[in-house]
């Protein structure tokens, strides 16, 4: 259908366009075709910021080192584009592959984000959505295919049966592939400013969120203490600091120095300057030096660049793991994606905090 447009000329509208493309599918692959294009669409708006809050979370994680919503847009639309030559000899083989491994990978998403992420993202569910349809949009085109396929009933049922034990193993391969291609975002600065304390290649991680004027602190203080030096030699150790008063933001660019540079003996430097702390909110400089003198620590300070960079760092891991107050531990496997976390004094006590550790740690 047409209609009359500028300068005379008739123009087709967008409607008519889109159900005369649906029409010529057939039902069954234009739910292929509407699905993947759905899919690309919420793609775009997840990129252009155009998500709930729920969402955000999931935004900060990466696949491959690439954002889920500039990913899924390549992916969506690399898979339209085989769609549209899905005819041709070679792509008709891998296109069904593709979508059965997209239907692998979703699984892998969703695993994320209720067992690690811990909240649901409202257009990732969607896009989840979109691809389980267009999967099974997909199979059921195929198998109808092969119905109207000459031979005997035997030899038909191997044939679909080994088709869907491949596309199994497909789904398998998508998930296994997401799996280990996902990326935590509380990993993608601690690398360039070497804050961590302990083991770095260990697969265990272990989140400490303090404030420095926080009375819980205090009290968990001792417990947590007792912990660090089983912690260091299995995990690996960061400190975050977790401005709930605002006084604390006063002792970062301390703490992130002596982190930085004093890894063998942060653990007294801690002491030190949770007792200076108790006496003052404002530390100078030579506050700062008076305190670890005793302890034959000349105090150097960072540029303001890595003071920045480590206060969004922190910020980072405290958003990542939705860390709601002070103190918390919290305990991440970076290999199996399994996550601990411990919330108040009531649950950091010394054997709670090494049972969290052996929880998820390797066998």
């Amino acid at each position: 259908m047409v209609f009359p447009g500028r300068k005379g000329r008739c123009q087709p509208t967008l409607g008519p366009m889109i159900s005369d493309r649906l029409k010529s599918l057939g039902i069954r692959m234009a739910m292929v075709w509407a699905g993947l294009a759905m899919a690309l669409v919420l793609s775009i708006f997840l990129a252009v910021g155009l998500c709930p809050e729920q969402c955000k979370a999931t935004y900060e994680w990466t696949i491959f080192g690439m954002k889920f919503p500039y990913f899924g847009i390549g992916f969506f639309a690399f898979c339209l584009l085989l769609f549209h030559f899905r005819d041709r000899p070679v792509i008709r083989g891998l296109f069904p592959a593709v979508i059965a491994g997209a239907w692998g990978a979703e699984f892998t998403f969703l695993y994320v984000q209720h067992s690690i992420i811990q909240r649901w993202c409202p257009m990732c569910l969607a896009v989840a959505l979109c691809v389980g349809l267009a999967g099974i949009a997909l199979a059921a085109d195929y198998f109808y295919d092969r119905k109207k396929q000459p031979g005997s009933g035997r030899g038909v049922t191997m044939r679909v049966l080994s088709r869907g034990i491949m596309l199994a193993v497909l789904m398998a391969a998508g998930s296994y592939v997401a799996y280990v291609g996902l990326g935590n975002p509380t990993s993608s600065y601690a690398e360039t400013l070497p804050v961590a304390l302990g083991k770095m290649d260990a697969e265990v991680e272990v989140y400490v969120f303090t404030d420095w004027f926080c009375v819980a602190c205090r009290k968990a203080e001792p417990d947590m203490e007792r912990a660090y030096p089983n912690i260091l030699s299995r995990a690996k150790l960061v400190f975050v600091d977790m401005p709930i008063h605002a006084e604390s933001m006063n002792f970062v660019p301390y703490n992130l120095s002596f982190l930085v540079r004093e890894k063998e003996r942060y653990l007294e430097i801690r002491k030190a300057l949770l007792l200076l702390a108790q006496r003052t909110k404002e530390p100078t400089q030579e506050d700062i030096q008076k305190a670890v003198t005793p302890m034959g620590v000349t105090y150097q300070p960072l540029n303001y660049a890595d003071v920045n960079a480590g206060v969004q760092y922190f910020q980072s891991v405290v958003k990542a793991f939705k860390v709601q107050g002070t103190p918390a531990i919290v305990v991440f496997n970076r290999k199996t994606k399994n996550v601990k976390v411990l919330n108040g004094i009531g649950d950091l006590s010394y054997p709670n905090i090494l049972m969290a550790v052996s929880g998820v740690a390797p066998p």
